[in-house]
């Protein structure tokens, strides 16, 4: 075992715990009074406002709109599931990500453990991923990664307890465990490949052949009550945009595409580098072990979700808790080579990288938001106060903002909806048709580029993804998208980060008044010069 003196067990307290408590601070922050930071928190909201009115998985097309989902349940059902208990959407979202982070930290700490890894370092190690932006940056959302990476580490850890006990009641804890990852996320199955291959290279094939007919007769069982239970409109919608668009070519390039989006989350490179470099030193020396195994399966899963387009930082989770278990393996049991001073050292660039943050004009994600603009409720309030009669069937590229007004999205997820258009030419000429006759009361985007009104357009239209297509027209809603909003929407005004359009055809029918007139409802707020809303002044 590696003896690690007092200053470097220090080291690595100070290395995960600063990260930390600069995690926490940032939800502290951020969470009063705001909405989940992302637009896919809304699919994943309005999904579960679905299922709380008693629809479970829309039809893909139909009168009313557009769904089509590539998300597993587990997730938007227990949201729903709070909703239907009364509580705010936004609420029982947050009090569901905090649940599954406290799940996720927890599962990491007891396999560590299981690992045999010690209190002094599987406490510290149990929370170092706090220290990535891209799980700071699910603490802000809500989605059900986070969960499914928590069930996949309870998943691994009872696994490895079955390895050692052949307890039923273990190997049940371990297939349900599993089971939930993989019907919260369905790419969650690195987990139960590693525990079963581990399982097999012990010479336990029988208990190994087991947990996978234990594993693949629930999954069946669960699929077949999911179809079941949507009236046969979960397969339909999996099977039309589960793939995400992917094609040969964009495949081929999943490690460009995943190195892309990690160069956004510095930190995540660095864990993984040093994690990766440890493997490489232990498989030259012939010493594989569970961590190992898992690391470089959590590896080559990761790059083969990347050969699907719109993929991002949020599928990093299962790789990150397999390079903490690497790390925490290799301190406690690398026998000195390689030396765990990288690691050490890791710990304390971490400190410095998260300190650094608090320093006032560094780039942090804090900054990040108040310069794009911080989405919060009273926006959204102000949005459809603004709109008066008008705030009707919302086209919203975040799905959250029709619910909060009360509404059902006319379109689940942009995402999906170009997917349908592009393998269904009804579906785009039914979303053309609906645009044309402004159908829509009102469209609402999404920009954090903290543009303002004069260079709001330019802004939309030069959006891009990590893998250089155009964010509208190449990732979310059909090709034309901004073509046909500017000949038939309006620009109306701009509160960072949401930009509000409304009809061409509402203003001629209005005969042409003033856009001051339109703003003339009691408790509307006006706007300033450069077209944002200013908050009303309220008489006691």
């Amino acid at each position: 075992m590696n003896s690690l003196s007092q200053v470097q067990r220090r080291l690595i307290w100070i290395g995960c715990l600063v990260p930390f408590v600069s995690s926490i601070a940032l939800m502290l922050w951020y969470w009063p009074g705001s909405l989940p930071q992302d637009s896919t928190s809304g699919v994943w909201t309005a999904l579960a406002q679905d299922f709380a009115n008693g629809i479970f998985y829309r039809p893909t097309a139909d009168a009313y709109g557009f769904g089509g989902t590539r998300y597993m349940p587990l997730f938007f059902v227990l949201h729903g599931t709070l909703i239907r208990l009364s509580l705010d959407p936004i609420f029982a979202g947050l009090l569901l990500t905090v649940a599954s982070i406290v799940l996720f930290d927890l599962a990491l700490l007891c396999c560590l453990r299981v690992l045999g890894v010690r209190w002094s370092l599987a406490v510290p190690l149990s929370v170092l991923c706090h220290a990535a932006v891209s799980f700071q940056l699910l603490s802000l959302q809500v989605k059900g990664d986070v969960l499914a990476g928590g069930l996949n580490l309870w998943g691994i850890y009872f696994g490895l307890r079955y390895a050692r006990a052949r307890s039923p009641l273990v190997l049940g804890c371990c297939a349900l465990a599993l089971l939930g990852a993989f019907l919260t996320k369905f790419t969650a199955l690195v987990g139960a490949v590693a525990v079963c291959f581990w399982l097999v290279r012990r010479g336990e094939r029988r208990q190994a052949v087991t947990l996978a007919a234990v594993l693949a007769a629930l999954g069946a069982g669960a699929l077949a009550l999911i179809q079941w239970a949507s009236d046969g409109r979960a397969l339909t919608s999996f099977l039309a945009v589960a793939s995400g668009g992917a094609r040969p070519g964009y495949a081929l390039g999943a490690p460009l595409w995943f190195a892309l989006v990690a160069l956004q989350d510095p930190v995540f490179l660095i864990i993984v580098a040093v994690a990766g470099l440890y493997a490489a030193a232990l498989l030259r020396q012939d010493r594989m072990s569970f961590p190992v195994g898992y690391f470089l399966l959590a590896a080559a899963g990761t790059l083969a979700i990347f050969t699907s387009p719109g993929t991002d930082s949020n599928h990093f989770l299962d790789l990150l808790g397999a390079a903490v278990l690497l790390l925490g393996w290799q301190l406690t049991f690398g026998a000195g080579s390689p030396s765990p001073r990288l690691a050490v050292g890791l710990a304390a660039a971490l400190a410095g990288l998260a300190a650094l943050t608090w320093v006032p004009g560094m780039i942090s994600i804090k900054s990040l938001i108040e310069k794009g603009g911080r989405p919060e409720r009273w926006k959204v309030a102000a949005i459809v106060g603004a709109l008066g009669p008008q705030r009707h069937d919302l086209l919203s590229e975040n799905p959250i903002l029709p619910v909060l007004a009360g509404q059902r999205p006319r379109v689940l997820d942009p995402f999906n909806l170009r997917l349908l258009a592009r393998a269904r030419p009804d579906v785009a000429a039914d979303f053309t048709r609906r645009m044309n006759d402004a159908s829509f009361g009102a469209v609402v985007l999404v920009d954090f580029t903290g543009s303002d009104r004069a260079h709001i357009s330019a802004a939309l239209r030069a959006c891009t993804a990590s893998a250089g297509d155009r964010c509208y027209g190449g990732v979310v809603f059909p090709p034309g998208f901004l073509d046909l909003l500017e000949r038939e929407y309006v620009l109306r005004f701009v509160e960072p980060p949401f930009v509000v359009y409304e009809p061409r055809l509402h203003r001629q029918r209005l005969g042409g008044m003033k856009e001051a007139v339109l703003l003339s409802a009691p408790g509307t707020p006006p706007l300033s010069p450069d077209g944002r809303l200013q908050p009303v002044e309220r008489k006691p």
